[in-house]
């Protein structure tokens, strides 16, 4: 039997890794929709 149930939060040296790459996959797609609303624009 499995106590917890839940998966427990990652730790060490890979989180702050993940959490870049969450950031840099959300600013590129700011990027690009406002990309895309100033070529609609034109």
């Amino acid at each position: 039997m499995i106590r917890g149930g839940g998966m427990s939060p990652p730790t060490g040296p890979h989180t702050m890794l993940d959490l870049i790459f969450v950031a840099g996959g959300l600013a590129f797609f700011a990027a690009s929709a406002g990309y895309a609303a100033l070529c609609e624009r034109l």
